[in-house]
């Protein structure tokens, strides 16, 4: 995986999209089209060297036919070009990421021992919001190995609350003799 190239890439759709105000129907194309590439056999196909160039071209220009945007298609065809398609979900997921924060939306992870209820995670939800002055995106995994407690990463920020981490920390200090 090369991040930087990744990086690059979707900033430089990113960009575009928003000059061209697209970003919203890019955004639609590249979901759909990250979720066809998975399903479909179009991922081996483009990144296949014994096919030829004008033949993945083609089926480009025919699956660009169904976006919303021509831009995603060019985008398409660039990446075809420069031998990028092994990164395109990667991209596709740097570009979701990065519409988002544009929009002020910021993704938190929340891990659980057991599954939350809504009114749970609507209280959690807030309570981030009214800190961080962002709009929060909830993406909840439950963990029984956490015991119990709650583990948040938001951004670069890791909060680590789980039962399991304070009995870490416990055993650490009990084993350096550090028992208050």
């Amino acid at each position: 995986m090369d991040p930087v190239a990744v990086d690059r890439y979707a900033r430089a759709l990113f960009n575009a999209a928003q000059k061209a105000g697209e970003a919203e129907r890019v955004e639609a194309d590249l979901t759909a089209l990250k979720a066809e590439v998975r399903r479909s056999g179009l991922k081996s196909f483009l990144d296949n060297p014994r096919f030829p160039r004008t033949a993945k071209l083609g089926v480009i220009d025919k699956i660009g036919a169904m976006f919303e945007s021509k831009l995603t298609t060019s985008f398409l065809r660039l990446l075809l070009m420069k031998s990028r398609t092994p990164l395109l979900e990667r991209i596709v997921d740097r570009f979701v990421e990065l519409h988002r924060e544009f929009k002020g939306i910021v993704p938190c992870d929340i891990v659980l021992a057991a599954e939350p209820s809504k009114d749970f995670l609507a209280r959690i939800e807030q309570e981030l919001e009214r800190i961080t002055h962002l709009d929060v995106e909830l993406r909840v995994q439950v963990d029984p190995s956490a015991l119990g407690g709650v583990r948040l990463r938001i951004k670069n920020r890791v909060l680590d609350g789980t039962y399991r981490e304070r009995l870490e920390e416990m055993k650490e200090r009990l084993l350096q003799g550090q028992y208050n």
